[in-house]
């Protein structure tokens, strides 16, 4: 099957996958499939490296008009750094983030992909503009012939779209001011998925019932670090021989704590300080590679087990 080499990965893949789906099993079985993909893409269960697009940008466009989002992207970064300076025709990598408001210039939410991993604490990907604009319109141009004939945009309005969770990510340091969110404590169950009460701006909570059973939450909390920072590891030990640095999961989007100054009572203790995000977030930051969206999907839930455990009053058994 043909594919447009200027879309995402995930409109690709949707698309193979459910022509391949009507073909096969006829087209209840693909609406099934887009629910399922739909859920997906706004619950931000996917990697940042589906919703990479690429763009073409020129030197000029005719009437000294900026141009499409990835010129005014490749314009944005050649005033930061002239280095960075983009040349003509070459193809540009960006992502669409969410932006606050209903209505917004598409051209204020282009970044580039490691922007975007720099920034996780303050922006993500925008989901209804990845569904709406790309998967559901290449989808529609393909079923909406005969023989099929179907109304893809009234299937997606009729299907249920969870709500995206609240990120666990450190402040970066490009982040100069904060959204609402970043003052909002989670109210679902780090454990057991339930809703239940939040706890002030607390970004990891623990309902009642699991509570109850001490020892096993304690253990529960353990293994999962430390699984995690297992896989980290072995994730860290491919980069390091790939680009021979001494990796290992903590050389990843490392995380500080800002500089105080004074001594006695003006000092605050670590656990109770604004953790900042690094940048660069790691040594190699190629977007072409798996491995630093996968290592940053792992780094993400190492702080969000981190948290766990401190909310437990684990840090001794964890460190």
């Amino acid at each position: 099957m043909k594919v447009r080499r200027d879309q995402c990965t995930i409109t690709q893949r949707t698309l193979k996958e459910a022509l391949t789906l009507a073909f096969n099993f006829g087209p209840s079985s693909v609406k099934d499939y887009l629910n399922r993909q739909w859920a997906l893409i706004h619950s931000g269960s996917l990697p940042v490296s589906d919703f990479v697009l690429t763009g073409r940008v020129r030197s000029r466009y005719r009437g000294g008009k900026i141009g499409p989002v990835q010129a005014s992207l490749a314009k944005r970064l050649a005033e930061i750094d002239p280095g960075r300076a983009v040349r003509h025709k070459e193809r540009l990598p960006y992502v669409i983030v969410a932006m606050p408001g209903r209505a917004f210039k598409l051209k204020d939410g282009v970044y580039t992909p490691l922007e975007l991993l720099e920034q996780w604490d303050s922006f993500s990907v925008n989901a209804e503009y990845y569904t709406v604009r790309h998967v559901n319109a290449a989808l529609q141009r393909c079923f909406g012939l005969p023989p099929f004939k179907v109304n893809i945009h009234a299937w997606y309005n009729s299907c249920p779209k969870p709500r995206r969770r609240i990120h666990h990510w450190p402040q970066s340091k490009s982040a100069s001011s904060l959204m609402i969110s970043a003052y909002f404590g989670s109210d679902m169950c780090a454990l057991c998925g339930r809703k239940c009460k939040s706890v002030g701006s607390s970004k990891v909570v623990v309902c009642q019932q699991c509570k109850t059973d001490n020892i096993a939450v304690a253990c529960t909390a353990i293994e999962r670090l430390r699984s995690i920072q297992k896989r980290a590891n072995h994730l860290a030990s491919i980069c390091s021989s790939c680009n021979g640095c001494l990796e290992n999961s903590g050389t990843f989007a490392r995380d500080e704590y800002p500089k105080r100054h004074g001594t006695g009572i003006g000092l605050l203790n670590r656990t109770h300080q604004k953790r900042r995000l690094c940048t660069p977030i790691a040594n190699c930051v190629c977007i072409d590679c798996p491995i630093t969206f996968e290592r940053h999907r792992l780094r993400e839930c190492e702080i969000e087990a981190a948290d766990l455990c401190q909310a437990l009053d684990l840090d001794d058994q964890c460190t």
